[in-house]
């Protein structure tokens, strides 16, 4: 009976052993598992850190380029309408004759025309409102005026005032009179 208990014991004190050998086997992956998930963690931190950064650089150069564009962007406008400018200085620089006064009409008609056609290239376009029917959208109504034909109720009868679209975009409604139903 001693020995059983002898043998009982040892075979304790094994099966102990193998315990804790199991437990430190459990342990050493759990280990690793946790080191490979700092790791892990640690790039997705530094990956973080590096699209922030890029991020904020690319808000820095957007902003620059925007404030670039904001100063400069008028700059092809310009050169376009500096000839026209060019024209008027010349215009006014002629001492007033008979004959000069008579071609000022037909010159200051040619600029016009030069700076409406640099305008447009930058997608400026003239509202036509006479004859149109009345659009708030495109028109602003100062003055009304009673017509007896009826077709011409709520018809633009007189545009005090040019509109202009720029890129298909109201950018100033045409001042206009309308025709009112006596």
């Amino acid at each position: 009976m001693a020995e059983e208990k002898e043998m009982d014991t040892e075979e304790i004190i094994e099966e102990n052993v193998d315990i804790k050998k199991e437990k430190e086997v459990k342990k050493k992956p759990r280990l690793k598992k946790t080191d490979k998930k700092d790791k892990v963690i640690a790039e997705l931190e530094e990956k973080l850190l590096r699209v922030q950064a890029e991020f904020e650089n690319f808000k820095r150069r957007s902003k620059t380029e925007l404030e670039e564009m904001a100063r400069f962007g008028a700059e092809n406008m310009v050169l376009q309408i500096l000839p026209v400018l060019d024209n008027f200085e010349r215009a006014l620089k002629i001492k007033p004759t008979k004959e000069t006064v008579d071609n000022f009409y037909v010159g200051m008609d040619m600029i016009e025309k030069q700076l409406l056609e640099a305008l447009n290239c930058q997608g400026l376009e003239k509202i036509e409102a006479v004859g149109q029917e009345f659009d708030p959208n495109f028109h602003d109504g100062v003055m009304n005026e009673p017509v007896v034909d009826d077709a011409l109720a709520n018809t633009v009868i007189d545009e005090l005032q040019t509109g202009y679209l720029l890129n298909k975009k109201v950018v100033r409604p045409s001042m206009v009179k309308v025709g009112i139903k006596e």
